[in-house]
């Protein structure tokens, strides 16, 4: 058994991508200590580094300037930068360079319930949703086999830009069934929220949500929307929810930015295991 728990990237800096370059600190040899191995102390010093003189999205020196800052070879400036990576201290852009990420808050526990607007409140953050459009459309097959409903059956799709303290997180495309949820409107949307006003106006609480997360290359438009380099890594949600009688009253694709966002399992092991 296990349980999803979702973290939000406390972000720094407002709406909009910034990267710029700090300048290299001449003589910063690595100490020797005898211990541990080369490419392990030089990731310590630059965990403390990151930590106290650079901001998130500034540039690290390129692998050439921090070899010869630190006095060690490219590969084992190379496999700090991989173990930094893997800590998600660090992250790179192709063709651009590598950069500082933002440090991880503690995680929210999916299990209990989700709300973009009361996770960012329970936070601490100042939660904002812009309605791109809502539009009302024939069902196509994919949508309809989602929602469960005969094809070509008027459907709502609401677009938002969320965001939480001026930066911009993720981009939502919900689909709602028509009959459902009759004259919702976008301003009552970007108002009152979402799951409220389903909740007060239409009498639709959500009983139940499952999710799928995966991995992918960001579209352009939604690059835009959230203020990232074009190609940027996304992390994409799948979103079914459900009502109090079992009926679909949601279905929701999110793009989310791959440096906001992390996401993690924890597994309840029932009975020890040797596999």
């Amino acid at each position: 058994m296990y349980k999803w728990v979702i973290g939000i990237v406390d972000a720094r800096k407002e709406c909009g991508y910034t990267a710029f370059v700090v300048g290299t600190k001449k003589g910063a040899n690595i100490v020797d200590n005898g211990e541990q191995p080369l490419h392990e102390r030089l990731v310590n010093q630059l965990r403390e580094r990151i930590r106290t003189s650079m901001e998130p999205h500034s540039q690290i020196p390129a692998e050439r300037d921090l070899a010869q800052e630190y006095g060690v070879s490219r590969n084992t400036v190379r496999a700090a930068l991989a173990k930094l990576e893997m800590m998600g201290l660090i992250y790179r852009r192709r063709g651009r360079g590598t950069f500082v990420a933002n440090p991880l808050s503690e995680p929210t526990d999916l299990s209990d319930t989700y709300s973009f607007t009361e996770q960012m409140l329970d936070q601490g953050r100042d939660p904002y949703s812009q309605v791109i459009y809502l539009q009302n459309f024939p069902a196509t097959d994919y949508i309809a086999e989602q929602l469960q409903i005969p094809a070509g059956t008027p459907t709502y799709k609401l677009k938002r830009l969320r965001c939480a303290d001026g930066v911009p997180l993720m981009v939502e495309r919900t689909f709602l069934p028509g009959d459902r949820f009759p004259k919702i409107s976008a301003r009552e949307v970007e108002t009152e929220g979402l799951y409220q006003l389903m909740l007060r106006k239409y009498d639709a609480p959500i009983a139940d949500a499952k999710e799928a997360f995966f991995a992918s290359l960001m579209p352009d438009k939604d690059a835009e929307l959230l203020q990232v380099p074009l190609g940027s890594p996304s992390l994409n949600v799948q979103r079914t929810s459900t009502g109090l009688n079992g009926e679909i009253v949601e279905f929701t694709l999110s793009v989310t930015r791959a440096d906001q966002f992390v996401y993690r399992v924890q597994h309840h092991v029932q009975q020890p295991t040797t596999t």
